[in-house]
């Protein structure tokens, strides 16, 4: 399988977003704060010229915290059939090395319960308990976060 790894236009990744991480709800409840950005990076995973997973990530603390150092991973997305080929792992690292470029000192996510597992598995922790985030899902979610090395 031939992949690429590189930056992705913005109404792109959205629609992705919406397809993956929100079916059956209408469209367009995929735009993040922060996706505008200039610091904010895009990324698309390409199989043969295909998009087919998608990660963000953007300079900005969890709620009610003041860090400058903090960035967000938001909207991991996999097209379903290419699940399980690395392609989310691969654009998590990439998110994690923009962040530390450009002075970040920790990752944060809030995480599908039910995915926590591949976070943990690149070096997250959980943070507090579970909540809710119907606007997006039914499911459970817990914040994950993970310090960068200076």
């Amino acid at each position: 399988m031939d992949i690429v790894i590189a930056p992705a236009d913005l109404d792109a990744v959205r629609q992705l977003r919406d397809s993956v991480l929100r079916p059956g709800l209408p469209p367009g409840g995929s735009v993040y704060p922060g996706d505008d950005h200039p610091e904010t990076l895009h990324l698309g995973a390409f199989v043969a010229g295909k998009l087919v997973a998608v990660a963000s990530v953007c300079c900005e603390p969890p709620a009610g915290e003041c860090d400058p150092a903090a960035w967000r991973v938001r909207g991991m997305a996999t097209r379903p059939e290419q699940r399980g080929h690395g392609l989310g792992g691969k654009l998590l690292n990439q998110c994690l090395l923009h962040a530390r470029k450009l002075g970040g000192r920790r990752v944060w996510c809030s995480a599908r319960v039910g995915v926590a597992e591949f976070y943990h598995a690149r070096g997250f922790a959980s943070v507090g308990e579970p909540f809710a985030l119907p606007q997006y899902s039914d499911e459970p979610y817990v914040r994950m976060e993970h310090h960068l090395a200076g």
